[in-house]
């Protein structure tokens, strides 16, 4: 039996702004949440409780943020959360500046009492002593390259169950916690400024999801089948992934709701443009496309003023 341990760093403020990678485990690896069935989760009502408390967090710690990735695995959880600066405005009321530890405590806290009273009232499966692990692990996320990582181990953990070290019975080891491991340094010195940016306000993200579901209904009507959206990768994110014809098609897709900065697709600058390409070496790679399949960059830029949207696709942009 082996189990990550937690590089909690003597010293480390972890009250401080930044990005903290979170894992808590059930008592005894359990298996209490559901179940894993052709590499997808499905969740029972304990397993949907607790994504419920864990997206509380923002409500009851006004510094933090928590990451749209996370997951209800059968005997653990996983998840992403930003702590925002104390100095700023808007960060006021109780638990301001409260420390991670104190956030993953209540968590837990809030997440044990419904699942009580689930065991009472609803013949929830047992469990001794306590429902979490006394401990949690945490990570403290350098750079923006590291969040994408864990944020695509987050996203296809359900399908390498088999190699979750979490699991009673794994059949090997995840290539995640080898790479995890790796991180020994002070955060201090490795980390950007501030680390990784704090996920988009709802208004911006929800922006951003208006954008992408008007730039895939344009992208139907032209003849493109959609293959992925907001495709996850260790180096960063694809909006859109589809097919025209013969050719593959990476589409970025800028939204803007006025021309004050500039046009949307002038936003898509040189350094985004060379990211782009090595995302999409790395979904070819993953898929085993090979090197002669046609690849193309498109750009799909949304100007909407007035409630009117101005969608414009713009192949080969790049």
């Amino acid at each position: 039996m082996w189990h990550r341990k937690s590089p909690r760093l003597s010293g480390y403020d972890y009250s401080q702004e930044g990005a903290y990678f979170v894992t808590v485990c059930v008592q005894n690896r359990e298996c209490l949440f559901g179940e894993i069935r052709n590499g997808k989760m499905c969740l029972n009502q304990a397993g949907i409780s607790v994504v419920r408390w864990w997206k509380e967090l923002e409500r009851k710690f006004k510094p933090a943020k928590v990451d749209e990735y996370c997951v209800v695995m059968p005997n653990h959880f996983h998840g992403i959360v930003f702590i925002a600066s104390s100095s700023s405005p808007d960060i006021e009321g109780a638990h301001t500046g409260a420390p991670l530890q104190k956030i993953v405590q209540w968590f837990k806290t809030m997440s044990t009492n419904e699942y009580i009273h689930g065991v009472k009232e609803h013949g929830w499966k047992q469990f001794k002593d306590h429902l979490w692990q006394r401990s949690f692990y945490e990570h403290v996320i350098r750079n923006d390259e590291a969040l994408n990582r864990i944020r695509e181990y987050i996203k296809y953990n359900p399908q390498k169950w088999e190699l979750d070290r979490e699991n009673p019975r794994p059949q090997g080891v995840d290539d995640f916690d080898r790479w995890l491991a790796t991180f020994k340094s002070n955060p201090i010195a490795t980390r950007g400024r501030g680390g990784p940016a704090c996920p988009p306000s709802p208004s911006r993200r929800q922006l951003g999801d208006q954008g992408e579901d008007l730039a895939a209904a344009a992208l139907k009507k032209q003849g493109y089948k959609i293959l992925e959206r907001n495709y996850v990768t260790p180096l960063g994110e694809i909006d859109l992934i589809a097919r025209q014809g013969k050719t593959l098609v990476i589409v970025e897709v800028k939204t803007r709701k006025s021309l004050r900065f500039g046009s949307p697709q002038e936003a898509v600058s040189v350094a985004k443009q060379q990211r782009l390409r090595r995302l999409a070496a790395y979904y070819l790679k993953q898929k085993r496309l090979g090197e002669d399949v046609l690849v193309r960059f498109d750009v799909v830029a949304i100007l909407l003023e007035a409630d009117e949207a101005q969608v414009e696709i713009i192949q080969e942009a790049f």
